[in-house]
C-alpha cells in the first residue's frame, strides 16, 4: 500500500509540475482548472497503477486472527452473562438408529453415551469427528455447544489446530456450497481479519477456503430453524462435502428426522455419530434447587415425584431454572388437581418478568425500580421483533437473533429514513450551497446545494450503515487516511488558487486536507464481535460523530475564512460539520473506495448513532415500536435479571422458547399494526 501511495503522489507532482510550466505561457483560469483536475486524475491513476507488494498465504496469520477474537469475544460474553448458577447435569445417548448412515451405526452405542463434563472427550472419540446433537427447545443443545467450543478452544492442538466456530444454521442460503457459505460467513461476522499488502482478492479468496477447509471446525446451531427444503438440501451438503469435513450440528429431534427421511430413502448424514439429550432426572433436578435461594429442597423433592406433569415439565435445564426464578419457595403452586405440563410451563413463562423485575435483595439498594406491566410490553416487543426478523430475513443475513441499538431503527421505517434525508437536505445541501455560491454565484450554490443534499438525503434514506469510530492507533492504514484527506484538500486548495493566484491556497490546502485526513487515518467500522458491551460501541460511535464534526467543520471553516472573513466561515463550519458528523458523504466515499481501506465501510448515509437517535424520538409517538427512551440501561438490567444475555456488541434472549411463548402470548399481528399486542401484555404501566 505504501509503494501505491508513494506513486500516486509522484504522478501527481508530475502533473502539478507540468501545470507550472504551461502557466508560464498563459495565465488563462481555464488551465489552472483542467491542471487541478488532471493533477488528481494522475494520483489516483498512479495509485492504481503501481504495483504492490506481493504476499505469501494468509492461512496461518488468519487462524491466529480469528482464534484471538473468538477467544476474547467468548471470555467477554461467559464473564458478562455469569449469572452464578450451576450447570445442570445435561446427559445424553445415542440416537435412532435410522438418523445414522452405516458408518454411525459401526460406533457402540454405549460409546455414544456422555454427560457435559465428558463433551470434549466424546467428540475427539469419533472417527471422523462429524457430531449431530439432538434435543428438544431448552434441552441445552447451545449451551453444550458453547461448552465444547470453549474447551477446544484452549485445546487446539487435540483437534488439529482448527478453530471451533459457531455458525447458526438460519444464515445459510443452500444455493452455495459449504465452503463457500464458511468464507462468506467469516468475513461477514468478523470483519476486519488482516490479509497482507498487496495480497489480490482472488488469492484472499482463496486463503479463506484454505481457512475453512483447513482450520475450522464449525459449530452448526439451530437446523431447526432453517426452512424445511433447506434443511434437506443442508444435509445434502453436508453428506457429500469432503470426508476429512469435520463439524457439530444441533437440531430438534423432529426436524432432524424429517430431514434425514426427507433424502429420498438415504441413510443419515455420511460419518455422523447422532446423539439425543436425555430428559432431567427428578435427583439432578432436587440436587439443583438445594443450591438456590430462597428455595424449598424438600418441598419440591416431594412434589416432583408425586406430580408426573411437574416432572415432565421440567424435564429440560430451561424450565428448571425458569421455576428455580419464580416459584423457588413455593412449587406447590405450580401443581393441582388435573393440571397438565403444558399448563405448568405457561404459568412459569407468564411469571418470569414479575419475579426478576421485583424489587429484591439479590438487586442490590441501588438497583432500578420498573414498572411490571411496562416491561411486559417492551420484552414482547423485542421478542416479537426477533421473531419478525426471523419470518422476513433474506438469503445470507446472519444472526438475526440479536437485539442490537443499531438495527432497532428499522423498526420505525419509513419515518426514521424520510427525516434522516430532510437533515441531509438542510445540512449539507446549506453547507455546499454556502461554500459554491460564494466561489461563483448565488444560482450555481443554490443548484449544487440542492443536487448534492439530494443525492446524501437519498442515501441516508436507505442507508444501514455499522457502528464506527475513531480509533487513536498509528500505522499504515493512518498514512493512507491521511494521504486521502490531503488529496480531498489539494480541490480546495486549488480552487482557492484559481480564484486568489496566491499562497493562500497552501493554507487552504492544508486548513481543509489536514483535519480531514487524520480523521480519515484515525477511522474504522468497530468490530462488533470484538466490543466489550454494547454500550461501549454506542460510546465509540459518538466519538465518532463528535471528531467528524470537528474534523469537517473546522476544515471548512479555515477554508472560507482564508477567502472570505469569520462571519461566513462559522455559518459554513456548522453546517459542513453537522452534516460531516451525521452523514458519510462523498469524499469519504470516494476516498475509501480509491485506498481500499478494508476496516471501513465506504457506503455514504446517515450513520448509525444518529438513526438511533431519530428512532427513539419516534418510539414516544406515533410508531408501534414500543421502547423505554434510556434503552440499553434497560438492555442491560434485563442481562444481569437473567432474560437477556449479551453477545458481543448485541443481546440476545437466554431462551428460544421463551421468544415464541411471548410471541404467542401477545396475539397475531394485524396487517394494520404488526406489532399488536394483546390486552395481557399491553397494560396501563407508563415509561
Amino acid at each position: 500500500m505504501a509503494r501505491k501511495v508513494l506513486g500516486a503522489f509522484l504522478c501527481a507532482a508530475l502533473m502539478a509540475a507540468g501545470v507550472l510550466v504551461l502557466r508560464e505561457l498563459t495565465a488563462s483560469p481555464i488551465v489552472d482548472i483542467l491542471g487541478l483536475v488532471a493533477t488528481v486524475g494522475f494520483a489516483i491513476a498512479g495509485f492504481w497503477l503501481t504495483p504492490g507488494t506481493p504476499g505469501t498465504s494468509d492461512v496461518d496469520s488468519l487462524t491466529e486472527q480469528l482464534r484471538g477474537r473468538l477467544d476474547g469475544q467468548n471470555n467477554g460474553d461467559r464473564k458478562a452473562n455469569q449469572l452464578n448458577e450451576e450447570h445442570l447435569p445435561v446427559r445424553w445417548s445415542a440416537a435412532a438408529v435410522d438418523l445414522m448412515d452405516s458408518d454411525g451405526r459401526k460406533v457402540m452405542r454405549s460409546s455414544l453415551a456422555g454427560e457435559w463434563d465428558d463433551v470434549t472427550e466424546q467428540f475427539l472419540r469419533l472417527r471422523r469427528r462429524r457430531w449431530v446433537i439432538l434435543g428438544e427447545g431448552g434441552a441445552g443443545k447451545s449451551g453444550l455447544l458453547l461448552e465444547l467450543m470453549q474447551q477446544l478452544l484452549k485445546a487446539p492442538d487435540r483437534i488439529g489446530g482448527r478453530v471451533p466456530v459457531l455458525v447458526p444454521l438460519s444464515a445459510w442460503d443452500v444455493r452455495k456450497d459449504v465452503d463457500d457459505f464458511l468464507a462468506d460467513f467469516l468475513l461477514d461476522t468478523y470483519s476486519g481479519l488482516k490479509f497482507s499488502r498487496g495480497r489480490k482478492k482472488d488469492d484472499r479468496r482463496a486463503d479463506l477456503l484454505r481457512l475453512v477447509r483447513e482450520r475450522v471446525l464449525p459449530m452448526f446451531d439451530g437446523l431447526d430453524e432453517m426452512p424445511a427444503p433447506r434443511r434437506v438440501t443442508a444435509l445434502e451438503l453436508l453428506s457429500e462435502h469432503d470426508r476429512e469435513f469435520q463439524f457439530v450440528l444441533t437440531s430438534r429431534p423432529e426436524e432432524y428426522g424429517d430431514a434425514v427421511r426427507g433424502r429420498h430413502g438415504r441413510l443419515g448424514v455420511a460419518g455422523t455419530a447422532v446423539v439425543e439429550i436425555q430428559p432431567l432426572l427428578v435427583d439432578d433436578i432436587v440436587k439443583y434447587l438445594r443450591d438456590v435461594r430462597d428455595s424449598a429442597p424438600e418441598a419440591w423433592a416431594a412434589e416432583l415425584r408425586e406430580h408426573k406433569p411437574l416432572a415432565d415439565a421440567l424435564s429440560t435445564p430451561l424450565m428448571v431454572w425458569l421455576a428455580s426464578v419464580t416459584f423457588a419457595g413455593d412449587p406447590g403452586a405450580l401443581t393441582g388437581q388435573g393440571v397438565t405440563a403444558k399448563q405448568i410451563k405457561e404459568k412459569v413463562f407468564k411469571a418470569l418478568i414479575p419475579a426478576r423485575f421485583t424489587k429484591h435483595p439479590r438487586w442490590g439498594p441501588n438497583a432500578r425500580t420498573w414498572d411490571v406491566q411496562a416491561v411486559t410490553r417492551w420484552i414482547t416487543y423485542l421478542a416479537r421483533d426477533v421473531d419478525r426478523r426471523r419470518r422476513t430475513k433474506t438469503s445470507g443475513e446472519t444472526a438475526d437473533d440479536l437485539i442490537s441499538w443499531w438495527r432497532l431503527a428499522d423498526a420505525a421505517e419509513p419515518v426514521v429514513g424520510r427525516l434522516a434525508a430532510l437533515t441531509a437536505l438542510l445540512t449539507t445541501g446549506v453547507g455546499v450551497g454556502i461554500g459554491v455560491g460564494y466561489l461563483f454565484s448565488p444560482e450555481i450554490g443554490l443548484f449544487f446545494g440542492v443536487a448534492v443534499g439530494t443525492v446524501i438525503g437519498v442515501s441516508a434514506a436507505h442507508s444501514r450503515l455499522k457502528p464506527t469510530t475513531v480509533e487513536f492507533r498509528f500505522g499504515g492504514r493512518f498514512v493512507v487516511g491521511l494521504a486521502g484527506g490531503l488529496l480531498v484538500g489539494l480541490v480546495g486548495g486549488g480552487a482557492v488558487f484559481v480564484l486568489q493566484h496566491d499562497l493562500s491556497a497552501v493554507w487552504a490546502l492544508a486548513g481543509f486536507g489536514l483535519p480531514l485526513g487524520i480523521v480519515y487515518g484515525l477511522t474504522s467500522t468497530v468490530k462488533v464481535e470484538d466490543a466489550v458491551s454494547p454500550a461501549g460501541v454506542l460510546k465509540r460511535e459518538r466519538m465518532f460523530v463528535l471528531a467528524y464534526f470537528i474534523a469537517y467543520g473546522l476544515a471548512c471553516a479555515i477554508a472560507c475564512w482564508i477567502l472570505s472573513g469569520p462571519v461566513l466561515a462559522l455559518s459554513l463550519g456548522i453546517f459542513a460539520g453537522l452534516s460531516g458528523g451525521m452523514f458519510n458523504g462523498l469524499p469519504w466515499a470516494v476516498v475509501h473506495l480509491l485506498f481500499k481501506s478494508e476496516d471501513v465501510d465506504p457506503s455514504a448515509g446517515a450513520v448509525a448513532w444518529f438513526r438511533f437517535f431519530l428512532a427513539k424520538l419516534l418510539w414516544r409517538s406515533h410508531t408501534p415500536v414500543d421502547l423505554p427512551w434510556r434503552l440499553l440501561t434497560f438492555l442491560e438490567d434485563a442481562r444481569r435479571r437473567g432474560i437477556l444475555q449479551q453477545s458481543g456488541a448485541s443481546y440476545r434472549f437466554r431462551h428460544v422458547d421463551y421468544v415464541d411463548w411471548l410471541v404467542k402470548e401477545s396475539g397475531p399481528a394485524t396487517p394494520g399494526n404488526p406489532d399488536h399486542e394483546s390486552p395481557d401484555s399491553a397494560g396501563a404501566g407508563g415509561r
